[in-house]
């Protein structure tokens, strides 16, 4: 078996369930505030922020820092390249699903 199977081209980085499901959040969305995702996901600062960094060293999202009048905010956006991922891994999971029917 080559390295070229479809299982083995499966995008690491997105089928991370945690991480599959902030990119499943944001597409479609122009952005997303940090607290918002957190509630819908239900998860921890801590777990969030270490998700969105693994997704921002690959390109996959923009974590764009700001301020709300006094009050800090954090905005996620997926950016064209993680928009583009996750279409080719949504497609290749659909793909190898087909296979199996």
């Amino acid at each position: 078996m080559g390295t070229n199977q479809p299982h083995n081209l499966i995008d690491d980085v997105i089928h991370q369930r945690t991480r599959l499901a902030i990119m499943a959040t944001l597409a479609g969305l122009e952005n997303l505030d940090f607290n918002d995702l957190k509630a819908q996901l239900g998860l921890t600062d801590g777990n969030l922020s270490t998700h969105l960094a693994a997704l921002e060293r690959v390109g996959y999202v923009e974590i764009i820092k700001s301020f709300k009048g006094k009050k800090p905010r954090t905005t996620i956006a997926q950016t064209a390249k993680g928009r583009k991922a996750l279409k080719n891994y949504v497609n290749l999971l659909q793909g190898i699903l087909d296979q199996a029917r």
